[in-house]
């Protein structure tokens, strides 16, 4: 085993792992231990850093550029959510005080009109209209003070809105980069069997290395490519579970027919 490149993002201990993990795709199903890791031995593992790694490296790298957006997006979806919440309380107590407010107005125009008519108002009936002026008044700043929060709100509102929007922008233009670079079903040029070992190039992470050192042990073991597309030895990356890596029956049906077992 040789790490070429820090860049890999992987260390030798994960490396033996996942070598482990591929080693046993094979041997679990065949029950025969078909490969042994020793230091020292002539076969080697080489990881050679070249475009593909560093294409991948760009594609993860945009791909947590996409995950932030998204959660970006998230967070402005959710304050958004909880001011429009305090916006729409505000406005229906705006209104209905409005309503109030319009109504003893009119009461009191009505009382001043009645009074007038009869020449002025008692002292006493006059005492309470100026209460009553002095009140509405009052309520007149409270409801300037409630127009104005609601007229902030509705600013923040906007503002979170074009906020989000731009993000959103932001995110499908990221995506269809992604689609346009990294969209594609990848070829098994990630690694290679050179006869005298395996070269690897490129991978993701642990899951798709696991695929990639099964794969190319594969052609270690003299197995070419099969039809299945959910095979290990298919000459595509593309449905294989990298969740549950593991031989089909094409797969096996090649190295058995190598080894002539039934």
């Amino acid at each position: 085993m040789r790490l070429c490149n820090p860049r890999f993002n992987i260390s030798n201990a994960d490396i033996k792992n996942v070598l482990a993990q591929a080693e046993n795709v094979w041997e679990k199903d065949l029950n025969k231990n078909v490969f042994e890791y020793k230091e020292g031995a002539e076969f080697k593992v080489n990881f050679i850093f070249d475009e593909r790694q560093q294409r991948t490296v760009e594609g993860n790298n945009l791909n947590e550029q996409l995950d932030k957006l998204e959660e970006i997006q998230s967070d402005i979806s959710k304050e958004y959510q909880t001011i429009e919440a305090i916006y729409q309380k505000t406005l229906a107590t705006y209104q209905k005080n409005i309503k109030d407010y319009e109504n003893r107005v009119e009461e009191f125009n009505a009382e001043i009109k009645k009074w007038n008519k009869e020449g002025g108002a008692p002292e006493d009936e006059y005492e309470d209209l100026k209460k009553e002026q002095k009140a509405l008044e009052k309520l007149q700043e409270q409801l300037e003070a409630e127009r104005k929060k609601i007229n902030a709100l509705v600013l923040n509102l906007n503002e979170l809105a074009k906020k989000e929007n731009k993000t959103v922008g932001n995110y499908n233009e990221k995506v269809q980069t992604y689609k346009e670079k990294f969209g594609e079903s990848t070829e098994f040029n990630q690694g290679e069997y050179n006869g005298l070992g395996i070269n690897i190039y490129q991978f993701h992470e642990a899951t798709d290395l696991k695929l990639v050192l099964a794969h190319e042990f594969g052609h270690a073991l003299e197995v070419g490519h099969v039809e299945n597309p959910s095979s290990i030895m298919y000459y595509l990356m593309e449905k294989q579970d990298l969740e549950n890596i593991k031989l089909t029956g094409e797969d096996l049906g090649a190295i058995k027919g190598i080894c002539g077992i039934e």
